[in-house]
């Protein structure tokens, strides 16, 4: 039975460029990204350091407002964001042990990375290590109580761990750190688009049709307001260094 760690490095080690452009190009997909992200990211202050940045999804959203930097621990992943994001920068760097000073960036972003580290809680600390007095982080993780996202636990090894990750596993591994009371808000209730319109496994061109994108809107606003919001997908932490 594979580790942990192995499953995490298995999954990831290599770059995934039709994931890149699904989430940046794709005219059905792309605004779900940002109708998650333009909020989120809006009260971060630069420069900026993305804890693990994987292809650069998110860096190609950063560098448009200020200077970004990116982590991550896969070498294939960040050769392919410096072909997609060359104004970013970018580190060969673990969460765990981030190579950078204390309070050296205005703004920090933590998406989806600590479900898939060893120890959180290790990792926010590092986070917050390096974010300067009054900076800002932002953290975003998927909900495991959601249905989509416990689906996708279950399909995915790598993500097996979602089935116990709430907004209070996020809590706590910011709980102690040098932060202010932070803000927590839940995000797209049902995002089937996540789902029916994925690069892989699902049907993209379904949201490019002017019917099935009013279907899905339609199908996603009925399950936004059907499920209770401690159940939507994603939890957003947003709090300042002390």
């Amino acid at each position: 039975m594979r580790s942990f760690r192995e499953t995490q490095d298995r999954h990831f080690v290599a770059a995934d460029a039709a994931h890149y452009r699904w989430a940046t190009e794709d005219p059905a997909f792309a605004p779900v990204e940002d109708a998650l992200l333009a909020p989120a990211l809006a009260g971060l202050r630069f420069p900026c350091l993305e804890v693990g940045c994987g292809e650069g999804t998110n860096l190609a959203r950063l560098v448009g407002r200020g200077a970004a930097v990116g982590i991550d621990r896969y070498l294939d992943k960040l050769r392919f964001a410096a072909r997609v994001v060359p104004a970013a920068r970018l580190v060969a760097a673990d969460a765990l042990a981030l190579p950078f000073r204390d309070g050296v960036f205005a703004g920090v972003l933590v998406r989806d990375l600590l479900h898939h580290v060893r120890d959180p809680r290790r990792a926010a600390a590092e986070a917050v290590r390096v974010l300067a007095p009054g900076g800002t982080l932002v953290v975003i993780e998927p909900n495991g109580r959601n249905p989509l996202i416990a689906l996708q636990a279950r399909l995915v090894p790598a993500e097996a761990v979602l089935r116990r990750f709430t907004p209070e596993s996020v809590l706590a591994a910011l709980a102690g750190l040098p932060l202010a009371p932070p803000r927590v808000e839940m995000a797209q209730g049902l995002p089937l688009r996540r789902l029916v319109l994925h690069y892989r496994f699902g049907w993209p061109a379904l949201g490019r049709s002017r019917a099935g994108a009013a279907l899905l809107a339609r199908l996603e606003d009925f399950g936004s307001r059907l499920l209770p919001r401690g159940r939507w997908s994603y939890t957003v932490v947003r709090s300042q260094h002390l």
